[in-house]
């Protein structure tokens, strides 16, 4: 499955925030929203395997919700990452700009 990749881009998206936050450099966030877009077909991926997984065995319906819940916590962390990305273009241009 996708998770450890998802995870991947999601740190990487909360680290290029924090920095352009601490740097004021918004070049590091302009590709938020397709990274977002990324990790919100990694979760829906995720989640229609998990599906069949499941549906093969009920004896992987725990371990698959699990998974699924684990991937929707982290497309939750991208929406923030792109929500401080909002801010910082906010804090630097004073423009307001939507990041997802």
């Amino acid at each position: 499955m996708n998770l450890p990749h998802m995870a991947d881009l999601v740190c990487a998206m909360i680290d290029d925030a924090l920095k352009a936050y601490r740097t004021e450099d918004i070049v590091l966030i302009e590709g938020m929203s397709r990274r977002d877009d990324v990790v919100d077909d990694l979760r829906y991926a995720i989640f229609r395997e998990s599906v069949t997984y499941m549906m093969e065995d009920p004896k992987n319906i725990t371990r698959c919700m699990d998974y699924v819940m684990v991937a929707r916590y982290l497309e939750r962390c991208g929406d923030y990452a792109c929500d401080i990305a909002e801010q910082v273009c906010y804090m630097v241009t004073g423009e307001r700009v939507e990041v997802k």
